[in-house]
């Protein structure tokens, strides 16, 4: 059976706008590759191709007005002619700009554009208001390439210059000469903000599938450092007890039995805890994790003492990193410290709280376990998990030789503002 999304990746992953969920392959939905987003790079390439052609469409329908106006007077002149001819290949070159990828990055092809322009001014020089469109669709044109300011500017200021003299030359009204003069800038303008905006979206588009790798990626490695973590402990209690069964089931089988029960019940609540990893739900707590540890080292034959404050008064997060840190260094003592005894001291204070297990074992250069796992130490894979989770509390971790033997695990987290503020009022300090 499949397990669930947990929520830290759907939380990570909405966040970053893309629905996380399972998909065929392997493959989160919202990922590259994902039906969801496959799904919505269609819709996006369908809606951009429409665009397109409503945009032609309606540049098309304002030239060929005037064109057919035209060639329904049956005029021959040489002036018609070249309206009639050079309205078409200013459509072709203006098509080739609507083709232009949104997003992507190109060369200015400023021939092309100078070409585009003195078409533009030409058709219009010509056909005066009639063909005046053409000024702003040209204009546009230059804005289209929108990764300078500098091809819009130029259009904008070469059209409306080159209109408002040809429309002062003709003697044009007021306002003609101020429609050909201003509606070139704020085709440019609009043309410009339209690229700038496109390029935007992809680069949103690109760190949206980012993100949600980088989500995935994490939580990942949370299930693998929580697997790392429940699976060490349990498994060496499950081993432990194996081993204390197989000693007692001809010499006292009622101990065994009771061994063998125990055992069950430690698989069952491994079971439910490495469910709980993968769902995401499972936070461990500390005063169940320092019985566990209790538990753990008698059966080992190690001596344990707990010290821990009556009242602990920690929040959830921190009550379940002392509670990992617990475990982690537990599991280590019974699986590579050879120890005798063991000692679980927690701390909680104003300023923070601490959990140190020291051991008066062999010490971290003890080579290999019988299991074949290296002796911890500050390169151990159960301790870089451990030190990944410290360090996003913002706390820290010791790990090293003890003196005058053996193995110490200390890790201290600093103070939440309400757990400074109680520890406060429990001690008769004034308030900070």
């Amino acid at each position: 059976m499949m397990p669930s999304t947990p929520p830290a990746t759907r939380r990570a992953a909405g966040q970053a706008g893309v629905t996380a969920g399972p998909a065929p392959d392997g493959i989160p939905a919202g990922l590259p590759g994902g039906d969801d987003e496959e799904a919505a790079e269609t819709e996006r390439a369908d809606f951009t191709r429409y665009r397109r052609l409503i945009l032609i469409a309606i540049i098309a329908f304002s030239l060929i007005t005037p064109a057919i106006a035209l060639i329904r007077q049956h005029a021959g002149t040489g002036q018609e002619a070249f309206l009639l001819a050079g309205t078409p290949v200013f459509l072709v070159l203006t098509w080739r700009a609507l083709m232009r990828p949104p997003g992507v990055a190109v060369p200015v092809p400023w021939g092309w554009l100078g070409a585009t322009l003195a078409l533009a001014i030409a058709l219009y020089a010509v056909g005066a208001m009639n063909w005046f469109i053409v000024l702003a669709v040209a204009a546009a044109v230059c804005g289209r390439y929108s990764a300078t300011p500098r091809p819009a500017i130029a259009g904008a200021v070469i059209c409306g210059t080159a209109g408002l003299v040809i429309a002062i030359a003709r003697h044009a009204s007021y306002g003609n000469a101020l429609t050909v003069a201003l509606l070139p800038a704020m085709a440019a303008f609009f043309a410009y903000a339209a690229g700038r905006r496109n390029e935007l979206v992809a680069t949103l588009r690109r760190t949206r599938a980012e993100l949600a790798m980088v989500a995935v990626a994490e939580e990942r490695l949370r299930i693998a450092r929580d697997l790392h973590d429940l699976l060490g402990h349990s498994l060496s209690l499950i081993t432990l007890k194996a081993e204390l069964v197989g000693r007692l089931i001809e010499s006292d089988t009622g101990r065994a039995a009771h061994e063998i029960a125990e055992l069950e019940s430690v698989a069952r609540r491994s079971l439910s805890e490495v469910r709980g990893a993968v769902t995401g739900y499972r936070q461990p707590g500390l005063r169940a994790e320092l019985a566990a540890a209790r538990q753990l080292l008698s059966t080992a034959g190690i001596s344990c003492r707990v010290s821990v404050p009556e009242t602990l008064g920690l929040p959830s997060a921190a009550d379940a990193l002392l509670a990992w840190t617990v475990r982690e260094a537990v599991t280590n003592v019974v699986r590579h410290s050879a120890a005798d005894s063991a000692t679980v001291t927690v701390r909680t204070g104003p300023d923070g709280s601490s959990v140190e297990v020291p051991d008066d074992g062999i010490g971290p250069d003890s080579g290999p376990d019988q299991a074949g796992c290296p002796a911890p130490g500050p390169g151990g894979t159960g301790l870089a998990g451990l030190a990944e989770r410290v360090s996003a509390s913002g706390g820290e971790l010791a790990a090293g030789p003890a003196r005058p033997r053996g193995f110490r695990l200390a890790v201290s987290i600093p103070a939440y503002p309400a757990q400074a503020a109680e520890a406060r009022a429990a001690s008769g300090e004034p308030p900070s």
